[in-house]
């Protein structure tokens, strides 16, 4: 199972891979506010995301999430995947360090889309150089990547075409 935050759902629907979380994950959750978050009219991807939510449980905004939101220094949609994913077998994917950050010291278990990237290319899901494609894209398109860990995925992609 996989709660989705729209920091890794707005690249990926950039570059036209919203299939990638549904080929890794069978059981998709989100909650209102990362609904209301992605789903901008005017914005690139909101097509692609209306459709993609289409087969994402969108789940009410957790109660404490405004609280949560507040002890944290984190944005009130943030605590509400992080609450939304704290349970056993749940991984939270998104792109944002702090968001990040704070989940795992609620001890949820976190991928970034770099996690993702890799983890369908290893089980067959995308090409090696498919998955550095969309690697480039993701980047090209404006998604926030540290150069190192741009290298050290590309590397990893490829010893998995070897």
């Amino acid at each position: 199972m996989v709660v989705v935050d729209s920091s890794a759902l707005i690249p990926l629907a950039w570059v036209g891979r919203l299939d990638l979380v549904t080929d890794a994950f069978d059981d998709l959750r989100t909650t209102e506010m990362v609904r209301e978050e992605v789903l901008v009219t005017g914005k690139p991807g909101t097509i692609a995301l209306e459709s993609f939510l289409e087969d994402v449980s969108v789940e009410e905004t957790p109660p404490d999430a405004e609280r949560v939101a507040e002890v944290e220094g984190i944005a009130a949609a943030d605590a509400s995947v992080i609450l939304l994913a704290d349970t056993p077998n749940e991984v939270l994917l998104a792109n944002d360090k702090g968001l990040i950050e704070v989940a795992r010291i609620h001890g949820v278990e976190c991928w970034w889309v770099t996690t993702l990237l890799l983890k369908c290319a290893k089980d067959g899901d995308v090409t090696s150089d498919e998955a550095t494609d969309v690697l480039y894209d993701l980047v090209d398109e404006g998604m926030n990547l540290h150069p190192r860990v741009y290298v050290r995925v590309q590397r990893r992609l490829q010893e998995f075409g070897d």
